[in-house]
C-alpha cells in the first residue's frame, strides 16, 4: 500500500511538471512567433482589403 501511494504521488508530480512544461513551451511560443502572426494577419487583411476595391471598380 505504501508503494502505491509513492507510486501516485510521483505520477501525480510528473503531470504537474507536465502542465507546467507545456504551459511555458506555449508561452514561450507566442512570445517569440506573436510578431510574426500579427504581420501575417496585418498582411492578408490589406490584401484582402485591396482585392475588394478591385471588385468594386469592375
Amino acid at each position: 500500500m505504501f508503494i502505491l501511494a509513492i507510486l501516485f504521488t510521483i505520477i501525480a508530480i510528473l503531470i504537474g511538471i507536465v502542465f507546467l512544461a507545456v504551459a511555458l513551451g506555449g508561452a514561450v511560443f507566442i512570445l517569440i512567433f506573436g510578431d510574426v502572426i500579427v504581420c501575417i494577419v496585418i498582411i492578408v487583411c490589406v490584401i484582402r482589403h485591396i482585392m475588394k476595391k478591385r471588385k468594386k471598380r469592375k
